[in-house]
This record gives structure tokens, sequence and C-alpha cells, in this order.
């Protein structure tokens, strides 16, 4: 078979594109288009090596899997390495997925214009067919990213009653037990909330932190976030009540994102569910 290095080139890094958009989706993380489509690109250009004489399996799996963690890199950029690790696996998973389904046509069916070497798949198909077949995969994905969701975080999903300043503000908290915050003194946990949800009950000492004003008396606690470390002003909240009832726990604020229709953060073991 004849294969058009420019069509490979081309194809890869319109099926890498939708492989690394399914893993943000499932991973539920935000990164820009430039970073997928240049993690994409080199993806693509690993697909070259289907030129090269046929590889040992050690040799190829070693390859591919230096190629994955070179496209996780670049596509979620500088991360912890336990938050690099689970990147990797993700999109490793997406692959499998998108392969085992690839392998499945190649051994019942062997179209022509199909070949696989050295782990690498060359299409001479109709691009609109390619299209159709990676639109359904990424639906696919999303559609089994939403059962999940639906499946792990109905039991999950507390109404937090937070009081302060005379004020109360309802919000949705998820029960996370990665969530580890605490203050560094008295140990105690703290429920990490959005900023622009608890604007009501937010300390003015708190306010002026935020609006990068001088504060001489106010509580930091370390976060980490997925941009990095930073820290964290806690306060102490008048009452909290999590689906009725009472918790012992510090209010933290941060201006970061935690997620669609969460408002707040916090670990189980404040109170028993």
């Amino acid at each position: 078979m004849v294969i058009y290095a420019d069509v490979l080139v081309a194809l890869n890094l319109y099926i890498n594109f939708f492989l690394l958009r399914g893993t943000a989706l499932l991973l539920r993380r935000g990164v820009s288009r430039k970073r997928l489509v240049l993690s994409a690109f080199i993806g693509a250009l690993g697909a070259l090596i289907i030129l090269a004489p046929e590889l040992h399996f050690a040799i190829s799996a070693v390859y591919k899997i230096a190629l994955g963690a070179a496209m996780t890199f670049v596509a979620f950029g500088k991360q912890k390495p336990l938050d690099f690790t689970i990147c990797a696996l993700f999109f490793l998973v997406v692959n499998f997925i998108f392969a085992g389904v690839i392998n499945a046509l190649w051994v019942f069916f062997a179209p022509a214009g199909m070949l696989y070497e050295n782990g690498i798949f060359y299409f001479n198909i109709p691009i609109v067919a390619l299209i159709a077949f990676t639109a359904a995969a990424f639906f696919l994905i999303k559609l089994i990213k939403l059962i999940s969701k639906k499946l792990n975080r109905k039991d999950k999903i507390c109404e937090v009653k937070i009081a302060a300043n005379n004020t109360e503000v309802s919000l949705n908290g998820l029960c996370d037990t990665g969530c580890n915050a605490e203050d560094l003194f008295s140990k105690t946990p703290v429920i990490i909330c959005e900023y622009y949800k608890i604007t009501k009950i937010i300390p003015p000492d708190i306010e002026k932190y935020f609006s990068s004003l001088s504060v001489e008396k106010i509580r930091l606690v370390p976060l980490s976030t997925a941009s990095g470390d930073t820290l964290m002003p806690i306060f102490r909240a008048q009452s909290i009540l999590i689906n009725g009832k009472p918790a012992d726990a510090l209010i933290g604020v941060t201006k970061t994102k935690l997620g669609m229709d969460i408002d707040c953060i916090f670990n189980p073991e404040i109170i028993s569910l």
C-alpha cells in the first residue's frame, strides 16, 4: 500500500485532537485549543514511525509510552507527578477505547485501504467517513462521562448552609475525600468555597485581601490546585449545616472555579453523612 505522509499526519492530527479533547472532558479540565492542537500535532508527527521497519514489541511499547507522556505534558501543562499520572492514564484509556474499535474493524472486516503497522493505523478512507466516526466516538465518551457523573455524584452533592455576619447562604457542596484542606494550627478542616457564591458572608478583612489591600490579621492555609499552589484565606462562620446536620469546620475562600454546579468542597470526615 502506498502511504502518503501528508495524509498520515493530517488524519492523525485530527484523531489525536478528538482523543485529547475526550480526555479533557473526562477529567473535567479546561484546556486551551492551542495546547490541544500542538499536542495533537506532536502525536501526528510521531505516527510517521509507521514508515519505519517493523519494530520489536518492547521498543514499540516504550516509544508509544514516551509519545503519550509528551502529548499529555504539552496538552495539560506542568503538574504534580500524581496529577500528571492521572492525566496520562485517562489519555491511555481513551486511546484504548479508540484502538479497540479500530482493531475490531481491522480483525473482522480488514477493509481495503487500512494498514496497521508499529502500533499506528493508516486510513485510506473518505474524510467524511473519518469525521463521522470520530464524532461518534467523541459523543460516546461524553455520554459515558455524563452517566458516570450521575452514578458517582448522586449521593455526594449536599446542601450546605453557612451563617455569618447575620446572613445565611445556601450552597451545593461536593463531598470529596480528596479535599484535605485544614488550618495548620488547630488542624480544623476547611470547607473550600467559591468567592462569588459567599460574598454576603465574607468578612471585611478577606474582602480587602482579595482587593490586594494590606491586611495584618488574616489566617491563610495552603491550597493546591491544577494551576499550582497558593494561599487561601479562612474564617470562622457562626454555624454550618450540611444536609441539616451541624459541622465543625472553617470556611476557606477561593476565586478558583470548583466545577459545574459546585459551590463548595469539603471532606466527609467533618460530618457523618
